[in-house]
């Protein structure tokens, strides 16, 4: 499957779980990784869409059908 902005997969589900509220605690609680690797990929999400914020990417997930 492709993901907008060269997205990985993993990188589509963080953004999806962040755009729908959770803290950066609970998203790597589903997904069963660390708070720091939830951090890595948001910077890396952040730097490939152009924007520095959790709003502008839940703005960018609902526009691009992620949510």
């Amino acid at each position: 499957e492709t993901y907008p902005a060269r997205l990985s997969a993993r990188e589509a589900e963080v953004l999806r779980l962040v755009a729908t509220g959770l803290t950066n605690a609970e998203v790597a609680g589903k997904l069963f990784l660390s708070s720091r690797t939830v951090d890595w990929h948001l910077g890396s999400i952040y730097r490939k869409l152009g924007i520095h914020s959790r709003a502008e990417a839940t703005r960018f997930a609902s526009e691009h059908g992620l949510l």
